[in-house]
């Protein structure tokens, strides 16, 4: 990877002299709560315990009216074992409150749904596949469907608060995560982890983790 950023770089530095015209480019469009959302890995540990049982795969997306002060986030969980198919994994999805400039988010007691379609690491990537993939929930809707609310709290994310494998920053993202069944039983989680890069090796911890694991 040294390597290749050496070499964007040089071409850059070769073009800025070849070239004596400059040209202003357009800042990219940010949603309301840009320091906050986007793709995380994380790993949690069930209270009371002091090692991670599972990885979370989490997404934080603004609301449709790009509110400042709200937004999405769908947790999907890694461990198939009671699915059976690394394919289709359980996924909730509820609203949270959020202070944008702080980078905090909350939720008290949010009403919780099961996304028919989530991210799913386990797939994307492969053969050039992005995107929302059919959960657990969608295969198997009888079996499903028992989560009834949600809690966050200490909810946080750090900007460049992870160095990755490769040397680069990474954000950080950090909570405590209740989740609460229509038959009054939850479990509550300790969330730690950090930002996607799109650098394989920046993930090599959780993969190997899951590899341990036997889940891939």
């Amino acid at each position: 990877m040294k390597r290749f950023f050496t070499l964007i770089s040089s071409i850059a530095l070769l073009a800025g002299f070849v070239s004596c015209e400059t040209y202003r480019v357009a800042d990219p469009d940010m949603t309301a709560i840009h320091l906050v959302d986007g793709k995380y890995m994380a790993f949690a540990t069930p209270q009371g315990q002091s090692e991670p049982t599972t990885i979370l795969a989490i997404g934080i997306t603004n609301t449709t009216d790009n509110a400042k002060d709200a937004g999405w986030i769908t947790i999907t969980d890694m461990d198939y074992s009671y699915t059976g198919s690394w394919q289709r994994l359980f996924a909730v999805r509820f609203k949270i409150s959020i202070n944008a400039e702080a980078q905090t988010f909350s939720a008290s007691a949010a009403e919780v749904e099961e996304p028919m379609t989530a991210w799913n690491p386990y797939i994307e990537g492969a053969y050039g596949s992005y995107g929302a993939y059919y959960t657990a929930t969608r295969q198997w809707p009888a079996r499903f469907n028992q989560s009834a609310t949600a809690t966050i709290t200490n909810g946080k994310v750090v900007t460049d608060g992870v160095t990755t494998p490769s040397t680069y920053k990474a954000d950080l993202i950090e909570f405590t995560y209740t989740l609460t069944n229509k038959d009054g039983s939850s479990k509550t989680y300790a969330v730690k982890g950090q930002k996607k890069t799109g650098w394989g090796e920046d993930s090599i911890e959780y993969e190997e983790w899951i590899a341990k694991k036997g889940w891939w």
